[in-house]
């Protein structure tokens, strides 16, 4: 394998975003947040950033999420509940799964949508993967209230 390039792991749950898709998400949907809420100082796409404890902490800012996809119902439901209570934008990239009772009761109706073509090669110590995800993926935007 070339130096620099990574396979997928399954088992690993800390995929960084490619800076480049992140700018398209933003992009896309005109947003700009400030709190990356699973994140490390390395890996952060934001001004700050929850290292640990994301999914206890309050999201009073403008949020990013790409989270450890093991446990994404739970990423999905407590960022929605948090845009809602704070009336905040949240900007979450997500496997594609639109079967799946989280994306049905949280998501559409909800939020904004971006499928992405293709599969993503997330980074992993800034380093783009050989293989490209298990599966489609897709940016969802909860946006606030004016």
């Amino acid at each position: 394998m070339p130096k620099g390039v990574y396979n997928i792991n399954r088992d690993k749950n800390d995929w960084e975003t490619p800076p480049d898709l992140f700018r398209l998400g933003c992009d896309f949907f005109h947003i700009a947040p400030i709190l990356d809420v699973c994140a490390t100082a390395q890996t952060s796409k934001c001004k700050w950033h929850y290292e640990t404890d994301g999914l206890d902490r309050e999201y009073n800012y403008d949020f990013y999420c790409n989270p450890p996809y093991n446990d994404v119902k739970k990423w999905i439901r407590y960022c929605y509940l948090q845009h809602v209570k704070h009336n905040v934008s949240g900007l979450m990239l997500i496997f594609a799964k639109t079967d799946t009772r989280a994306w049905h009761d949280y998501i559409f109706g909800k939020a904004e949508i971006l499928f992405i073509r293709g599969r993503v090669h997330f980074y992993d110590k800034g380093i783009p993967s050989k293989n490209p995800a298990p599966y489609g993926s897709a940016f969802i935007c909860y946006r606030k209230k004016i």
